[in-house]
């Protein structure tokens, strides 16, 4: 697999990951708030927390090790 294509695929990743994340980004704070007054985690450290996580993340799926995990998870889920 080419480094191009190997960007062009994290691009994709992040793309739908960033669809996904708007859409359900309102249940998730709904929820996130309710359990949030439930075990007393304040919601700005949990936004925090997704702010220090996500970079991370994205960095794993854009590297090879990443691709390559991606790749084999999606043969396996048919």
């Amino acid at each position: 697999m080419t480094e191009h294509t190997m960007r062009q695929q994290g691009a994709a990743l992040q793309k739908g990951a960033a669809t996904e994340d708007r859409q359900e980004k309102k249940t998730t704070q709904a929820a996130a708030s309710a359990k949030h007054r439930e075990e007393g985690v304040p919601q700005q450290e949990l936004e925090r927390f997704a702010r220090f996580l996500l970079p991370k993340i994205q960095a794993f799926y854009q590297s090879e090790e990443g691709q390559r995990l991606f790749e084999e998870w999606k043969k396996n889920r048919r």
